[in-house]
């Protein structure tokens, strides 16, 4: 279904819940880019590099894979640096932790409210950018 509504569209976005199993179900056989997104946590990295080990045994054709550390307090501390160096999918950027946004999601505002100045709202528009390039 997804491959099909995805010709009548330049982007189609799938934001799936954590975990591995819309990889498994193979809702879509062709994936220009798969962002891997992980809290700066060891458990949630090694849930992310097997994400990025699943990806070689699917028969779904991925041709970019990046991953993103989210709700990074401050800078990356080395330990985290140290691990992501030696994950099989390259660190595409951080998204900073925001007691604002946190304010959003509890309130049920959208996030599109947020605003340019936001810096999650820079963080990933940087990231987009350097994709989209």
């Amino acid at each position: 279904m997804i491959d099909g509504m995805s010709k009548h569209y330049a982007y189609v976005v799938i934001d799936n819940e954590a975990g591995m199993e819309h990889l498994s179900r193979r809702t879509t056989r062709d994936v220009q880019h798969l962002f891997i997104v992980s809290d700066p946590t060891q458990r949630g990295l090694v849930a992310a590099q097997r994400i990025a080990d699943m990806r070689k045994e699917l028969d779904i054709n991925i041709e970019n894979a990046y991953l993103i550390i989210n709700r990074l307090r401050g800078e990356m501390p080395p330990e985290l640096k140290a691990f992501t160096d030696k994950m099989d999918v390259p660190l595409l950027g951080t998204v900073p932790a925001d007691d604002d946004l946190s304010a959003f999601e509890f309130s049920g505002r959208p996030l599109v409210e947020l605003g340019d100045e936001s810096p999650v709202y820079q963080a990933v528009g940087e990231m987009m950018r350097e994709v989209l390039k």
